[in-house]
């Protein structure tokens, strides 16, 4: 795709430090925190301040729109972020130029989560990082999270052993020598299949599947939510086909909010993003349920989310992708 030809972004703001950006009491102390300084967004509560967006992927021969309009249509959202597909499809070339990121900063974000390829090894994530670091050194005062790997239970789904060492053992080797002040590391928990769903996935249930993959082994590496190599951040997935509330479409394994709840069973301070969220099919009022979500996510995690991203700006699967009207209306968001 052609880098986009809009005009950059304001200056940013000056001022912000990695204590800001993180604070001390999970999420809702580094939302407060990066709200009251940037102050380009509303609280979507009295309580807890929430960050709107939407996943952003690369165009392709067989499904692609317009730069500037995927561009149009994430403005249309008032976003405060957004996950760039940086790598999908090539986990070796990045997929968005400087000059596109700019475009989609220029739309109000004051946060981008890059995501790494689907399944990356230490070296690989090395690799990816090392071609975003010039452009997120300049750029010290917007938020970056770094988001390692993607659905381990869909790329690995025998394995959540070897998922939990590959992004355990990324951050152990790398983060010393990659990490940066305006820089969040990231690992995004498994999907929430369970064996009969459709996917192919054997490994049994999703809990047992969860479990095994933040569980401490006693390989050195810890435990996925506490030791000395737990991400910044975790990140999760809500999927549904009605509403985006906990116990929606008969709850138990389809329950939207499942792997939200199975993070907060094992740490409930530990800060969290949802960083794909979706109603499977086209609804004419999507939009305006995706904001009963990212509206009350925020309270009922007690400030444990405090950013959301709807899949997805197309290219993506028809049933998923947000287009103008919808984006119009998550816009109405608080």
């Amino acid at each position: 795709m052609p880098d986009s030809t809009m005009a950059p972004p304001p200056a940013e703001w000056p001022g912000l430090s990695r204590r800001r950006f993180l604070g001390g009491v999970g999420a809702s102390a580094a939302a407060l925190t990066v709200g009251s300084v940037l102050g380009t967004a509303e609280s979507a509560s009295a309580a807890y301040y929430m960050k709107w967006g939407a996943v952003v992927s690369p165009g392709d021969a067989s499904n692609n729109i317009d730069f500037n309009r995927k561009v149009d249509i994430l403005r249309r959202m008032r976003p405060q972020t957004a996950r760039i597909s940086m790598f999908w499809g090539d986990p070796w070339n990045r997929r968005f130029s400087d000059a596109q990121l700019e475009a989609l900063r220029g739309t109000g974000l004051t946060e981008m989560i890059i995501q790494s390829s689907e399944d990356p090894d230490p070296n690989l994530a090395r690799h990816q990082l090392n071609l975003m670091l010039p452009y997120i050194d300049a750029h010290p005062n917007t938020l970056f999270v770094w988001e390692l790997g993607n659905e381990p239970d869909w790329h690995l789904p025998n394995d959540p052993w070897l998922a939990r060492w590959k992004r355990l053992a990324t951050i152990r080797d790398n983060k010393p020598a990659q990490d940066r002040g305006n820089l969040l590391w990231a690992i995004n928990m498994p999907a929430g299949r369970w064996n009969g769903d459709g996917s192919g996935f054997t490994f049994g249930t999703s809990g047992r599947y969860f479990d095994a993959f933040v569980r401490d082994t006693g390989d050195g590496l810890g435990g996925m939510l506490s030791g000395p190599y737990q991400p910044d951040v975790v990140t999760v997935h809500c999927y549904s086909s009605t509403y985006l509330t906990r116990g929606a479409d008969g709850g138990g394994e389809r329950n939207p909010y499942k792997m939200i709840d199975y993070v907060r069973g094992w740490n409930s301070r530990i800060s969290m993003k949802v960083t794909e969220a979706g109603i499977d099919g086209a609804k004419s009022d999507r939009g305006y349920r995706y904001v009963n979500f990212g509206s009350s996510v925020a309270n009922e995690t007690a400030g444990q989310i405090d950013s959301v991203c709807f899949y997805g700006i197309p290219p993506a699967e028809r049933q998923y992708g947000i287009w103008e009207t919808e984006a119009d209306q998550i816009g109405t968001h608080p």
